[in-house]
């Protein structure tokens, strides 16, 4: 009998590493049972940075091997998310395995929705979501109005 470690913590970034130590031996065990999600694999980008400033808020993600075409962006929530989805393919031999990610960002009121934009370069995703101008309207004068007392 073999004894096989197995790290808790790394199967919590990893979905797959428990199926992957365990059955290393056996590594076509599992592959007959139908995945939870309709045979798709999941994967969820972990490299993530928030950013604020006075100006803007930015989040970065890592998707390596994602295109821009393979991923769809959306605001829900009345405005106040952003929903970040998408896939990558992976070649394995002959076949090609697809997984599928979602990623969602709060955002506040004081985002300016109509600027929101998002560029993908080396891998990373970079979505910039703009603040709303703050206005300091000049002081105005509210006119108190004094009523005659009756007496």
């Amino acid at each position: 009998m073999n004894i096989i470690r197995y790290d808790p913590f790394g199967s919590f970034f990893d979905d797959d590493a428990f199926e992957r130590n365990l059955f290393s031996r056996h590594n076509n065990a599992l592959s007959s049972f139908p995945k939870a999600n309709g045979g798709k694999k999941s994967w969820k980008p972990l490299g993530l940075q928030v950013h604020e400033d006075e100006k803007s808020y930015s989040f970065s993600v890592d998707v390596p091997g994602v295109r821009a075409e393979d991923m769809k962006m959306e605001l829900v929530d009345n405005n106040q998310a952003i929903h970040l989805s998408g896939g990558r393919k992976f070649k394995n031999g002959e076949t090609v395995e697809e997984t599928k990610f979602e990623r969602r960002f709060t955002i506040g009121s004081d985002v300016d929705v109509e600027k929101i934009n998002a560029d993908l370069s080396n891998g990373v995703l970079t979505i910039t979501a703009p603040k709303k101008e703050q206005q300091n309207p000049s002081p105005r004068l509210i006119a108190i109005n004094e009523q005659a007392s009756s007496e």
